[in-house]
């Protein structure tokens, strides 16, 4: 028996022809076959919208593909005004016409979109479907064969008839895999939701809705399916995204009995923008038990462990032993009182998993309720190791790796990886067109703020950028950057993290602090700046990192010469 999307026929459907072939579909073929009912596709590749509805898709890994266009009754075609007709004088569009279109729009994108199908070099053909009649009477169009055409004693013999007519388009040079057929069907019949944003609207044009891909519904799938899991996606791949929505999956639970959850991350700022994100939605239906959902720094959790158990530990005055302290000292003390600390969690949920320590993990698994069903989920990215702490992870797999851009335009997804030395992103055409990346040669400081006011000006005033879609990301502290004289610009003001929210100010960070977080509009300071301290790969994540927060507009501002 064919596998058949929908499963079931629906009864809404006028067609008592399509009615017919549906269930001959279904019985008459065996279990290598898919049957797509109603396929509905637009073709935007010209001015103007062309839309089309294929009745039935047929798919096989060996055979191809086949677009079946289904009319009821026996129409006839007028060769004197070239309409096809019924005997009651209704008139029906060319089903031939209406094939062979969905078939040829079909292919394209099989081939555009599924390289593993497209190499397999299955044929794609188009049939139309006469469930009603059981002969053809007169000279047919020289666009048209008998074989072309379905009628009711091919219907017990289905599955005959659709093998030796795709072997009449062309013959197939390979087999589609099991991976291939799947990604085939991926195209044709995508599965996708709709998620919260990863932050609220301040107007209607920050306000977005976030499509999860098909590769992100799958990573879905494999959190609800696996105990633990590593997820790894370059910059912009959406792993903060779904880090947020297996947090509400988890915490809804299962018949309205949630679980407690706990997002973990490094950095303050990540942890304030998650914290509001998440706000609210611990709650559940009506008379339903949700769980918690608890978000924070590891070192701030390790701080009210400590706290919660007898007592904090103060933090060294010398500078030079604070490192030692937030890397071993701290966490040692958390995992020691951790058997004193009652709280517990179903799942743990870790983003931006390339900042944490090794022995940071051993604390991070005594926060699970059971270490043998609870779940610990590790999202990061290698490529922006910024603290060079080598990515070590409790696990290695099972892993599912995000490869899909849904952040940055197509320029700066090329700007990035060629600045970062990567190879150019495979899914380059999937992003939408944007402006041409700014990069403004500089000479010293001074000059850099100069040309960082005209910039803030003209998209400001000349624009109509507001200043809160705005950030501008350097290496240093503000302190250190071209700012630490000069914070008014113009009549706009940079502020620092962590400071008081001044009304028209544009924001400064570092790139360790911005890490997780995006701007509609990124401006990245001091690239190339002389520094004893980085080394040219430092620079490289720099770009990688910083240039990738951006949504829509970056300007870089680099140091003349250094480069």
């Amino acid at each position: 028996m064919a596998r058949i999307i929908p499963e079931v026929f629906d009864e809404a459907t006028a067609s008592a022809a399509e009615r017919t072939l549906f269930y001959a579909l279904q019985d008459g073929l065996d279990r290598g076959w898919t049957v797509i009912h109603a396929l509905s596709w637009t073709d935007g590749r010209g001015r103007f919208l062309k839309q089309g509805e294929c009745d039935f898709v047929v798919v096989h890994p060996e055979r191809g593909l086949l677009a079946v266009e289904v009319k009821s009754g026996a129409p006839r075609y007028d060769n004197r005004r070239g309409v096809w007709v019924y005997d009651d004088g209704h008139t029906l569009k060319d089903p031939f016409a209406q094939a062979r279109a969905s078939s040829h729009h079909l292919g394209r994108i099989l081939q555009e979109r599924a390289p593993g199908w497209a190499r397999a070099g299955l044929p794609f053909g188009y049939a139309v479907a006469f469930p009603d009649a059981r002969d053809i009477s007169g000279n047919l169009l020289p666009e048209m064969t008998p074989e072309l055409m379905l009628l009711e004693p091919d219907l017990g013999r289905i599955q005959r008839r659709l093998e030796g007519l795709l072997e009449r388009f062309w013959e197939a040079t390979g087999t589609a895999s099991a991976a291939a057929m799947q990604e085939a069907l991926d195209v044709l019949q995508p599965e996708f939701g709709l998620v919260a944003g990863l932050g609220p609207g301040r107007d209607d044009v920050l306000r977005q809705q976030v499509r999860l891909t098909e590769e992100q519904m799958r990573a879905l799938d494999f959190m609800g399916r696996n105990r633990r899991l590593l997820v790894r996606g370059g910059a912009g791949t959406g792993k903060t995204v779904l880090v947020c929505e297996q947090a509400r999956r988890v915490a809804r639970g299962v018949a309205g009995i949630g679980q407690d959850v706990l997002i973990l991350c490094f950095n303050n700022s990540l942890e304030g923008h998650l914290q509001e994100v998440m706000a609210g939605n611990e709650a559940g239906g009506p008379g339903a038990q949700a769980g918690r959902i608890a978000v924070h720094t590891f070192h701030g959790l390790c701080r009210r462990i400590v706290e919660e158990t007898g007592g904090g530990l103060p933090v060294p005055e010398d500078g030079a032993r604070q490192g030692e302290f937030w890397n071993e000292t701290l966490p040692a003390e958390a995992l020691d009182r951790l058997d004193r600390w009652p709280v517990r969690f179903d799942a743990v949920l870790v983003d931006e998993a390339q900042d944490f320590l090794p022995g940071w993990w051993v604390p991070v698994e005594g926060l699970l309720r059971d270490g043998a069903s609870s779940q610990l989920l590790v999202v990061g990215d290698e490529r922006q190791d910024l603290y060079r702490r080598g990515f070590e992870l409790p696990f290695t797999e099972p892993v599912c790796d995000l490869e899909l851009n849904c952040r940055n335009t197509r320029q700066i997804a090329r700007w990035v990886h060629a600045a970062a030395g990567l190879p150019e992103p495979a899914d380059l055409n999937r992003l939408p067109e944007g402006p041409e990346v700014e990069v403004i040669a500089l000479s010293d400081a001074a000059g850099e703020a100069e040309a960082v006011r005209k910039t803030l000006h003209r998209l400001i005033h000349d624009e109509g950028v507001s200043c809160e879609r705005i950030a501008i990301l350097g290496k240093h502290r503000i302190t250190k950057s071209c700012f630490a004289e000069r914070r008014k610009l113009g009549n706009v003001t940079v502020t620092a993290e962590g400071e008081d929210p001044v009304p028209g100010a544009v924001r400064y960070a570092t790139i360790h602090k911005f890490k997780g977080l995006e701007a509609d509009c990124v401006l990245l300071v001091g690239v190339g700046e002389p520094s004893g301290y980085f080394t040219p790969e430092d620079e490289k994540r720099f770009l990688y990192v910083g240039g990738s927060r951006a949504r829509w507009g970056l300007v870089v501002f680099e140091r003349e010469g250094v480069q």
